[in-house]
């Protein structure tokens, strides 16, 4: 079969993202970032794509070599480590699952997968066992007792992207490991669109402190939530894919229109294939040109590098097997060296004569923040070993403790409470404790009557009143200091300069009867700086009338664009000027009558470029401060904002009236005309589905009796 060639040329090279099409392919298909991620590598670190090209080079100089050593003719064993980082959701799966996963790999990669018998002869007849095995590691990176399973909770679980930190959190050494981090969702890829399932890094493609596989939870293996999750029925090949990326395999359709991937026997291929299977073939037969006009075979959709369904994966060939040795041979040369199975405890005496490991104790629960009289159902997830006892502790809970691993506490009385857990195996006992871990707040607001303000005059008015959460367990948290408020006093401070990306800090206010205050508004004040480039940090508030169990949708979202206030700062930002803060509204009216109120103040830290330190200070809920927007007045807000596909809008009507929703992009062209007609007093909510427009920023226009306000929604 004829290919295009690859020439490997000293200049730059760039990988498209897939934009040609093919049957039951759209740009909002899912998409395998791996292509896409590394350019933006490339971006950030350029000496990177001189290293990954004298990769390509070397590989290409192997396959050229007669009876080169690197053509294995026996079993190469790969060392795996799965990173979980999860926020107790459904992301956190089970060692079965991971088994199941790595049952898949093995078939894969060994051609003993099930499903090999309905490939077409034509194509089986290049098929390749590519004499690779993958076992979980026994040892890590210190030579201590593992299964090769780490749980992490970490709110990066969601949208892990490359530029997100999360394989920071969590990483082994990736000269003796193939580090997978498993995670909730990755995201799409902005203008191409598509949910992208999971992404690797290349050969010399990346940093070895990212080297790996980040893989969404509901692509791994073909039970749980493979079979559950939002792209269900899985059957691991997700996985099977992105470790060839890792072992230096392109895409078949070359990452461009009728591309190649300088493999000899994988056929041009037009473009990704979707929803193409056996019964399709042959598929596409003379689709490029250039291709060979006497082929008969036509696409290998069935590849493990192409974009097919699962089910209809089935082969790698022997020109993809040769890129695997070289691979093996020359950059992973270590990782399946036997000194490195000895150390990570992969050899076949390892995994015959298997060790009782000491558990990691790990706990998950519903809810930390509830109200007297309200129960918390906590979880164990707890990793390390199996077959362990447990032993719970709850102050002032009810039972105190407990050995069950899903036990149900009631908290009757207000106050603010330790956990712990403690696993045991023959090994050894591990205990996990939490102080003031849960809080409990009375059923009656600790503020009655208002108006209600608060300066940060001293710092026990914060420490009593207010809740610092810092899910991420870094330095950078909501705390108090005593300079750099609005008068230059107290003020609470988020040490934003050394957050990283994604991370989002909680600041939450005591509880307050709102109802006692007539047309209630809060005011506040931030004070925010950049530190260069172009930050995309947002500020959200939220409202809880249960004591912090649940939140709904923000009140406002601030972007930084209207949050920043006093400019650039290079060093470590403090705010000297009262013209360094802004002040802002936010309308209480849809929950005026509400006795025992809470404010949380949240803000999520970039991507890419992040901003300096914020400030927040002269927090005030009191009756109506005079006009004020007519946004603010009605609590309109877009979110999730961006979206990949649907956003909420909501808002408060402040009586019955007429209403219309409508959508504009920037040359301000209806794209989407939402509801028109009347609306009763009260929470509003509307759903937009965005999933057929592009990726851009839009406009929504609400009328609401006669007024109109807007606000911008960005389409990933």
């Amino acid at each position: 079969m004829k290919k295009l060639t690859v020439l490997l040329i000293s200049g730059a090279i760039t990988f498209a993202a897939g934009t040609a099409s093919a049957q039951n392919n759209s740009s909002k298909a899912h998409q395998c970032g791996t292509m896409h991620f590394m350019e933006e590598e490339f971006k950030q670190h350029p000496e990177l794509r001189e290293q990954f090209l004298q990769h390509q080079k070397q590989v290409a100089e192997y396959k050229r070599m007669q009876n080169a050593p690197f053509r294995s003719t026996q079993k190469r064993i790969v060392p795996v480590v799965f990173h979980i980082i999860h926020q107790c959701g459904p992301e956190n799966i089970s060692r079965a699952q991971i088994e199941d996963q790595l049952r898949i790999l093995n078939e894969d990669f060994s051609l003993t997968n099930p499903n090999f018998g309905q490939t077409p002869e034509c194509h089986a007849a290049v098929a390749a066992d590519c004499q690779i095995e993958f076992r979980l590691a026994t040892k890590d990176d210190l030579g201590n007792c593992t299964d090769g399973i780490v749980r992490v909770e970490s709110p990066k679980t969601f949208e892990a992207n490359n530029q997100s930190g999360v394989k920071a959190i969590s990483r082994w050494s990736s000269h003796k490991y193939l580090n997978v981090w498993v995670v909730n969702s990755i995201g799409s890829i902005q203008s191409v669109g598509g949910e992208v399932l999971g992404y690797a890094q290349f050969p010399a493609g990346g940093l070895p402190s990212t080297d790996g596989v980040v893989i969404r939870h509901d692509c791994i293996g073909s039970i749980g939530t493979a079979q559950t999750g939002t792209f269900a029925p899985r059957f691991g090949r997700t996985m099977t894919h992105e470790v060839g990326h890792w072992l230096g395999l392109r895409h078949i359709w070359g990452d461009a229109d009728c591309g190649s991937d300088g493999i000899d026997d994988t056929p041009i291929a037009a473009a990704p294939n979707y929803g193409i299977c056996f019964d399709d073939f042959p598929y596409n037969i003379g689709g490029c040109e250039g291709g060979d006009e006497n082929d008969n075979c036509g696409e290998m959709f069935m590849n493990y590098m192409d974009y097919s369904d699962d089910q209809c994966m089935s082969m790698f060939t022997n020109g993809q097997k040769e890129v695997m040795d070289a691979t093996l041979a020359t950059f992973r040369f270590f990782i399946s060296s036997e000194e490195n199975l000895a150390a990570t405890g992969t050899r076949d005496e390892d995994i015959a004569n298997p060790v009782t490991c000491v558990p990691q104790s790990s706990f998950c629960d519903n809810r930390m923040m509830v109200c007297e009289n309200s129960t918390v159902t906590f979880t164990d997830a707890s990793y390390n070993a199996v077959g362990y006892t447990r032993e719970w502790n709850f102050e002032g809970g009810t039972p105190a403790t407990s050995s069950t691993a899903n036990p149900v506490v009631t908290y009757s009385a207000a106050g603010v409470y330790d956990v712990s857990l403690t696993t045991s195996t023959s090994a050894g006992a591990n205990t996990l404790s939490k102080p003031n871990y849960i809080i409990v707040s009375p059923d009656a607001a600790q503020f009655s009557t208002g108006p209600f303000e608060e300066t940060f005059a001293t710092s026990a008015n914060y420490d009593n009143l207010f809740t610092s959460i810092n899910p991420d367990g870094t330095e950078a948290k909501w705390e108090y200091v005593s300079n750099g408020g609005f008068e230059f006093g107290g003020g609470a401070r988020l040490r934003n300069y050394f957050n990283t990306a994604t991370e989002r800090d909680f600041l939450i206010t005591p509880s307050y009867d709102i109802s006692s205050v007539t047309n209630p508004v809060l005011m506040f004040r931030l004070a925010v700086a950049e530190r260069g480039g172009e930050p995309n940090d947002i500020f959200r508030v939220y409202t809880s009338n249960n004591c912090g169990q649940s939140w709904g949708v923000p009140r406002r979202t601030i972007n930084f664009n209207e949050m920043n206030s006093a400019g650039q700062y290079t060093n470590e930002f403090v705010p000297t000027l009262k013209s360094h803060y802004k002040t802002y509204f936010v309308s209480l009216a849809p929950i005026a009558q509400q006795d025992n109120v809470r404010i949380r103040f949240e803000y999520e830290s970039g991507t890419g470029d992040r901003a300096n330190n914020v400030y927040l200070d002269d927090i005030n809920i009191g009756s109506s401060l005079g006009e004020f927007d007519f946004e603010d007045q009605i609590g309109l807000n877009v979110f999730p904002n961006p979206t990949s596909n649907n956003s909420q809008i909501n808002f408060y009507a402040y009586k019955a009236a007429q209403m219309s929703l409508r959508v504009y992009d920037v040359l301000g062209k209806e794209v989407i005309t939402g509801f028109n007609g009347k609306v009763g007093a009260g929470d509003q909510s509307f759903n937009i589905d965005m999933s057929n427009l592009s990726s851009g920023v839009y406009t929504i226009r609400l009328e609401l009796d006669g007024k109109t306000a807007f606000t911008k929604v960005v389409r990933n």
